[in-house]
């Protein structure tokens, strides 16, 4: 009995021996996409915002377009961004547990301007918010916002509505493992301010764009 017990062992050895020598290997977990883009395929839970630092108290969130400049007219501008709605169990969401492959943060930018880094923020905010809601703008001090950048723009950009491309791939991640989504905020490092088009801007095609590779556990 031990002596077929072991030839059985052996057997099932040399057959996946077999087969790793032979190139023939697992397929690989099914994988799908998915993309947020606010009034596109019925979604509308982006929520964005520029505050000023020489407008405290104005909110500015009705404008089709936003500026990161850390010298705006004397003041800095930040800008903040997020895609609410975007994990859960409904057809077009990101489902818990899910392992992301790539997550990319997309937008429009009509204005050359300074390097501009982009950082989790850490603490919620509201479209509403202003400079002094935020308490004298976002830092990126692990408090409100990550020290962690999460991506940057590579030197100045082009004007004439360059799209850019910011990898998140690590943040979807976190929030699909439980972390609380907060967004991100858009700190330019220089007076050269840099703008796009937000969530308001006439065009769909546009606006933020949130894009999702993602394996899917329930298609295992």
């Amino acid at each position: 009995m031990v002596m077929r017990t072991f030839a059985i062992s052996m057997t099932r050895y040399a057959v996946a021996t077999l087969l790793l020598v032979s190139g023939v290997q697992s397929a690989p977990p099914p994988s799908r996409t998915l993309s947020f883009q606010q009034g596109v395929n019925g979604y509308a839970g982006t929520v964005d915002t520029e505050i000023w630092a020489l407008a405290t108290t104005t909110i500015l969130a009705a404008n089709p377009n936003a500026s990161s400049d850390a010298n705006n007219d004397g003041g800095e501008s930040q800008v903040l961004l997020r895609f609410d709605k975007i994990i859960g169990d409904k057809p077009h969401q990101i489902p818990q547990r899910a392992r992301i492959r790539s997550a990319k943060l997309l937008v429009s930018a009509f204005d050359q301007g300074d390097i501009v880094n982009l950082h989790q923020m850490l603490v919620p905010f509201e479209e509403s918010a202003t400079w002094t809601t935020l308490v004298s703008g976002v830092s990126a001090d692990g408090l409100e916002a990550s020290r962690h950048k999460d991506s940057f723009t590579f030197g100045k950009i082009a004007a004439n509505s360059s799209e850019i491309v910011f990898d998140v791939t690590d943040t979807l991640q976190s929030w699909v493992n439980g972390d609380a989504n907060h967004g991100w905020v858009f700190l330019n490092t220089g007076g050269n301010g840099w703008d796009f088009y937000t969530s308001e801007f006439d065009n769909p095609a546009q606006r933020p764009k949130l894009f999702v590779e993602l394996t899917d556990p329930a298609l295992k």
